[in-house]
């Protein structure tokens, strides 16, 4: 496996994204901490999307790595199971 070339950067030129997306895909907000993103969405979540992008980072520029990767229904389903908890 030694001659496996990565295309993906090292850790520490990567960065994760987790951004809350509206109308006509609209960046209304981005973080890199997860929590942050999902309490936005989770104030108002009518029309928006969460996605999740990896981005290679230098000194100058960033640039995404891949497809972003919608994962709303993932946190409007733990958004839900929290609530349902929290009435018990």
């Amino acid at each position: 496996m030694s001659n496996v070339v990565s295309w993906i950067p090292k850790q520490n030129n990567r960065i994760v994204m987790y951004e809350v997306v509206g109308e006509g895909d609209r960046s209304e907000f981005g973080s890199e901490n997860a929590n942050e993103a999902i309490v936005w969405l989770s104030r108002n979540p009518l029309g928006k999307r969460m996605v999740v992008t990896n981005w290679f980072a230098d000194e100058e520029d960033a640039s995404p790595i891949g497809e972003s990767i919608d994962i709303t229904p993932v946190i409007l389903a733990a958004i839900a199971e929290g609530r349902g908890r929290a009435g018990n």
